[in-house]
């Protein structure tokens, strides 16, 4: 089920496809256990969309260079029937919901339903409330197409320690010809086939179940059938399939242009339940030893922005145990010039030098390909990794490090979320020392 990248770790095949490594291997491993959970959770446990729950992704699930700074909350919807999201906004960032079809990514629509904080209404205690309906409803209304499948929101956070996440929920506005319970005087007829009829055009899963209603006009959820454990069944099957294979193409169309950002189109992002309101940048990094990746760019104005490492997978990597495999617009150092300089790098080149004892006693730093290297250099070199002594105290304070937490190679992106604009930042790999910091000197204008 999971292709590998081929190759070997020190050199890319010349097809310009990814290398593998041992650690691709095991981690492509763990990623199928990942997606395994995700979909037999989202299947079996929340696909019937006649009784939608909002829900978070499973522990450490991740999908298509997920956002460290997001919460992303999954619903399942149906065009047969009507929704009504609620809650209050608080002080989280960025928040947004996208209604969109299909039972995978890479099986969406291109336009999907959307709605983001900056048209987002709500009353003065922040409350809010969404319509999901064909029909203009409310002062938020999301068009429901006849195909919807899936209901995403993204919360989006600059500072989690400092924001509280919006709270949020979802209804199913009552079915007009929901089915009585049986025994009653009305039960069958209209209403039976109204309900049965919604049900069966909820969508190919098979896993919508019909509502009941009591005598008090009360709804309830009918006993679990066969045929929905099946229609579950499926359906992850699809999910865990389609979401590897679609999010595997992507990695190997990244390694063809190793070392740069660049946009897919529009369309791809879209059918793979992206947020329009976002810009995207994607790519694939490969450093050898003595190697740095040197991106630079000036942020135009926006809420939120990011840039972040993946594996192989497009996994955001371990960013609890390795905060600096990613920063964002509050996290990230600034120029004297107001731009924005990372260097991706197996060790931290703001630090100071290893002083020289340590170096005369050969002490060894480990690296990431578990081999050892003198501390203060570069791995299997015996250059510099340090800028310090070699830029100003000013462009050396605007230096970024991204972290490359073990990995010699990965994908990586870029977020420009309700920008006015969207530079492309500028990508190029250096040698670690001198070369490296010549460069950023250059790309920084009027450069103390």
């Amino acid at each position: 089920m999971i292709g590998q990248p081929r190759g070997t770790a020190a050199t890319a095949p010349s097809d310009g496809s990814a290398a593998v490594d041992p650690l691709d291997r095991v981690e492509g491993i763990r990623y199928l256990t990942r997606v395994m959970r995700g979909g037999l959770e989202a299947f079996m446990d929340g696909w019937d969309p006649a009784w939608p729950v909002l829900r978070s992704l499973p522990y450490n699930v991740k999908l298509g260079a997920d956002n460290p700074d997001n919460l992303y909350m999954y619903g399942t919807v149906s065009g047969a029937y009507e929704y009504r999201l609620y809650g209050k906004r608080n002080t989280v960032t960025y928040f947004s919901i996208g209604c969109y079809c299909g039972s995978r990514p890479g099986q969406g629509s291109s336009k999907p339903s959307h709605l983001d904080s900056s048209r987002l209404v709500t009353k003065p205690d922040g409350s809010f409330e969404v319509f999901l309906t064909p029909t203009p409803r409310g002062d938020n209304w999301l068009p429901l197409p006849p195909d919807a499948s899936r209901i995403v929101v993204r919360q989006t956070f600059l500072d989690r320690t400092a924001e509280a996440p919006a709270d949020v929920a979802i209804e199913r506005l009552p079915l007009a010809g929901a089915v009585r319970v049986a025994g009653e005087q009305q039960a069958g007829g209209a209403g039976l086939a109204e309900g049965k009829a919604a049900a069966g055009s909820a969508g190919a899963t098979g896993a919508a179940s019909v509502p009941l209603v009591d005598a008090e006009g009360r709804e309830s959820k009918p006993a679990l059938t066969a045929g929905q454990v099946v229609a579950g069944l499926a359906g992850a099957s699809v999910f865990i399939a389609g979401s590897i294979h679609q999010f595997q193409a992507w990695s190997r169309q990244f390694a063809s242009r190793p070392n740069t950002l660049f946009t897919l189109d529009h369309d791809a992002y879209m059918s793979a339940w992206a947020d329009p309101a976002i810009h995207f940048f994607h790519g694939y990094w490969r450093l050898g030893p003595g190697q740095a990746l040197l991106i630079q760019v000036t942020p135009p104005d926006c809420p939120y922005w990011n840039f972040q490492l993946d594996n192989w997978w497009m996994e955001s990597l371990d960013y609890v145990a390795h905060p600096a495999t990613t920063t964002n617009k509050a996290t990230a150092a600034r120029m004297p010039d107001g731009s924005v300089c990372l260097v991706v790098a197996h060790a931290d080149p703001t630090r100071p030098p290893a002083k020289a004892s340590a170096a005369a006693t050969g002490a060894l730093q480990p690296s990431p390909n578990g081999k050892a290297a003198a501390a203060g250099t570069a791995e299997g070199s015996a250059a510099p990794v340090s800028l310090v002594g070699l830029l100003t105290e000013p462009l050396l304070k605007g230096v970024t490090w991204i972290d490359t937490a073990h990995h010699s190679h990965g994908t990586m992106g870029w977020r420009w979320v309700l920008a006015t604009s969207h530079p492309v930042p500028r990508c190029r790999v250096l040698a670690l020392g001198a070369p490296l910091a010549e460069a950023i000197r250059e790309g920084v204008a009027a450069a103390p």
